[in-house]
């Protein structure tokens, strides 16, 4: 089954009500900024990383234009000082997916809950009814979700997730 079907059926079942973008592949966040893109509420970039200490694979989920602190991200989670940007080829065994396709929705891949999620304050200080968007596996589409049914979509993942709070 096509990727994006996967999560317009899972969502379907969750009852979860979205929207989809249809635009040109968008790799990264700094993609999202080309001519006529845009979308409403929360803008959000997925980064997987690994722990090559613990071999811990984490998926850290915060605004589309912040920098990742590796060090305020150390103390939130615990992870070591080995911990980096994971591979293509991590992204594959985990979640499925390429580079550019990461988000939450890639989560329904992740068989073996092997993926902590780490959702950043940006969007735990979110309003529920705020909205905001992720690649449904495929990095031509977007689709559109409220916060409190992204939680929803999280908690029938079965992964382990971190809400920062500050």
């Amino acid at each position: 089954m096509e990727e994006k079907q996967k999560v317009y059926e899972i969502l379907k079942e969750l009852g979860i009500g979205y929207k989809v973008c249809r635009h040109a592949p968008l790799v990264g966040a700094e993609d999202s900024h080309v001519s006529g893109y845009h979308q409403p509420g929360l803008n959000v970039k997925n980064l997987l990383l690994r722990d090559k200490k613990t071999e811990e694979i984490y998926m850290v989920v915060l605004k589309d234009d912040a920098r990742l602190d590796f060090k305020k991200y150390k103390e939130v989670v615990g992870w070591s000082k080995k911990t980096s940007f994971a591979d293509e080829e991590d992204l594959k065994k985990y979640l499925g997916v390429s580079r550019g396709a990461c988000s939450v929705f890639s989560l329904i891949n992740d068989r073996e809950k092997k993926v902590r999620v780490v959702i950043s304050e940006y969007i735990t200080k979110a309003a529920e009814d705020e909205e905001i968007s992720f690649h449904p596996n495929d990095n031509t589409a977007t689709v559109t979700i409220s916060v409190k049914d992204m939680k929803r979509f999280l908690i029938w993942t079965g992964n382990n997730v971190i809400f920062e709070r500050n």
